[in-house]
């Protein structure tokens, strides 16, 4: 099984404010098509609540585009935490044989998440060289531009 993970803050979003505000958040037509169009299953997981997720989701027009929203209220802990990541594959009955790509803006969740084995997504304006990290891109839309043409051009050849 593939599964998209997502992290929210900063991933699928980015505010250049320190002070986060709702009202900052747009609704993103590309970001919204690509992630209808990418095949798998798709989560959310965000150390921020459920509340929060639900409402940026809301702004952001992603309505029923995620199988499952992990939380940190959901769970008890917190990224970079490895319980968190063992909880959220429990819930998400996600095992080691399933592939997984993390898309994230911290790098120290990335490199808790590459110790069970997913592919590691950098969502940074700044490049990093970590060798833990599968891929960097600026914009959650370049990383999502970059796979599923991956995935068009597998299905070409």
């Amino acid at each position: 099984m593939l599964y998209w993970i997502f992290d929210l803050d900063n991933t699928l979003y980015q505010i250049d404010n320190k002070y986060f505000n709702y009202n900052k958040l747009s609704y993103d037509n590309n970001l919204k098509k690509n992630l209808s169009i990418l095949p798998g299953n798709k989560i959310m997981f965000t150390n921020g609540t459920y509340n929060h997720a639900e409402k940026c989701i809301d702004i952001l027009k992603l309505n029923r585009l995620f199988n499952n929203i992990i939380s940190r209220d959901m769970i008890s802990c917190l990224k970079p935490e490895f319980v968190a990541y063992q909880k959220m594959s429990l819930i998400c009955d996600i095992d080691s044989c399933d592939k997984c790509v993390f898309f994230e803006d911290s790098i120290r969740n990335l490199r808790e998440s590459k110790k069970i084995g997913w592919i590691t997504v950098l969502i940074s304006k700044e490049e990093v060289d970590e060798s833990f990290i599968d891929f960097c891109f600026p914009s959650i839309n370049h990383a999502l531009k970059y796979f599923l043409n991956k995935i068009n051009n597998r299905y070409k050849n």
